[in-house]
């Protein structure tokens, strides 16, 4: 039994020099172009200095702040992923404890009779074919990993558990996003709701002034009547922004991880917040390497690498080492401490494939195909992530634009509002005369609140798409 062991000793030593099985995983080499849009135009942003990790803050609102570390702390998509991410980070350790030599104790009584075949036909006691039996023992196993089999494995599960951490990540950037896009839709609505009411305060007074001008005959049925419709359909606009208001409410508490019924002291305000100006421009080569769900996507790819290891080293032997039993035994329990009692036995053996229906290369040719699966998501993922910057550079660009215009058409309205008021003054127009131009400065306002919004929301969707919110994966998971 010596002689077998040592040589199973013997030819472990031979092939460690076999190295871990599959590929060595690197980075797929892309070709990434030098912009985000086409021609190269793009606004005029740094690219110099980076995003701030908390980006938030740059729309200045301290209450929505408190709200986002609120959220962190109570939204239960946060729990989740730190809890998969605990499970990731054990999942390894597990695997890694398959390095070391597995030991296992045991022990086991058993009252047993003879058989009256194998009794002493000279012995008269006949509880002689009685007797218990104690046994204690110990087993020690140990499978080298000579073909990097666990290795493997190992790499493949830690792979998966910097996803997690990535994917923690990147929960956290969309909470954050949703949490500041719901209090720039909030804000938008309210702004929206008073101008409606303001103009529909306007109307209803311009309606009045034109009944009493047709009671003294001064006008018509149909100017009446189509002043009537007009403070109708502007009537029809409120209740749904107030719908729309509360459904807005609503789904900012569940964001902050708070139920419909509890209240959120902070009401928001379009003026409340501030337009990030110079949002610092992510480098496409660099974009790789801050987007957490491209880096997610990586260690996919990493972990599916890895498994084609696995699933390689599987059709090689397999090598185990160890002393199977070291043990006591005896008649009573005493006997287990007497030496005259111990038994061991030592074993070393190799487990060779030699046939198994295809089930191996078929394995291994199924990790293959996953690993080019994880391979083209991960292309697509960030090809998505090039596609999310553009179009949040290309709203940019046309929100500030938009926004101009609007604003253009406020300092118009403005403007002839202002003139027609000297004009009242001066005696040369009528006081009825300044309800249209009012009616149409709110109208101009009431655009150009729902252009900011739009703009407003459209920078959160850039600081988004260059990787906001990015924590570093080491210290993430270290605080986890």
């Amino acid at each position: 039994m010596r002689s077998t062991y040592l040589l199973t000793v013997s030819a472990v030593v031979l092939m460690s020099a076999c190295g871990m099985m599959g590929p060595d995983y690197k980075r797929p080499a892309l070709s990434l172009p030098g912009g985000y849009s086409e021609g190269g135009k793009r606004p005029e942003v740094a690219a110099d200095r980076a995003l701030k990790s908390d980006w938030w803050t740059l729309f200045g609102s301290e209450d929505l702040n408190i709200l986002i570390a609120q959220s962190f702390k109570q939204n239960p998509s946060i729990d989740a992923g730190q809890a998969a991410l605990r499970s990731a980070a054990e999942a390894v350790k597990a695997q890694e404890g398959l390095f070391s030599p597995q030991v296992n104790t045991g022990y086991s009584f058993q009252r047993n009779k003879t058989l009256d075949l194998f009794a002493n036909p000279l012995s008269t006691n006949a509880t002689q074919y009685i007797y218990n039996l104690h046994t204690a023992q110990v087993n020690v196993s140990y499978t080298p990993d000579v073909f990097g089999l666990n290795g493997r494995s190992v790499e493949s599960l830690e792979a998966q558990r910097k996803s997690q951490v990535y994917l923690l990540a990147a929960t956290r950037m969309t909470l954050a996003g949703n949490v500041t896009l719901a209090v720039i839709q909030e804000a938008s609505l309210r702004e929206q709701l008073q101008i409606t009411e303001s103009l529909l305060k306007t109307q209803v007074d311009y309606l009045e002034a034109l009944k009493k001008q047709r009671a003294a005959g001064f006008n018509t049925e149909a100017d009446v009547a189509a002043q009537e419709l007009a403070v109708a359909n502007t009537e029809a606009m409120i209740p749904p922004i107030h719908k729309a208001l509360q459904l807005q409410r609503d789904a900012l508490k569940s964001l902050v991880g708070v139920y419909g019924a509890d209240t959120l002291v902070a009401k928001f305000k379009l003026q409340d917040l501030n337009l990030p100006k110079d949002i610092p421009l992510t480098l496409p080569s660099q974009l790789l390497d801050k987007r957490p769900d491209i880096l997610a996507a990586e260690e996919n790819l990493h972990s599916a690498s890895a498994a084609i290891g696995v699933a390689e080293a599987a059709r090689y032997p397999q090598i185990t080492l160890g002393t199977n039993v070291i043990g006591q035994s005896g008649l009573t329990f005493g006997d287990l401490f007497k030496s005259v009692n111990s038994f061991w036995s030592l074993v070393g053996g190799i487990t060779v494939p030699v046939f198994d229906g295809g089930t191996l290369s078929a394995r291994q040719r199924q990790a293959v195909a996953n690993f080019e699966q994880s391979k083209a998501m991960y292309r697509q993922t960030v090809l998505n992530a090039f596609q999310n910057v553009s179009d949040a550079l290309a709203a940019a660009e046309a929100d500030a634009e938009g926004v101009q215009r609007q604003q253009r058409a406020v300092a118009a309205a403005e403007k002839s509002l202002d003139i027609a008021k000297r004009q009242v003054k001066a005696g040369d127009l009528g006081v009825l005369a300044l309800l249209p131009i009012e009616q149409n400065l709110l109208q101009a306002k009431l655009a150009v609140a729902q252009t900011k919004g739009m703009q407003l929301s459209d920078a959160v969707a850039l600081c988004q798409a260059l990787g906001g919110s990015w924590v570093d994966p080491t210290e993430s998971a270290k605080k986890s």
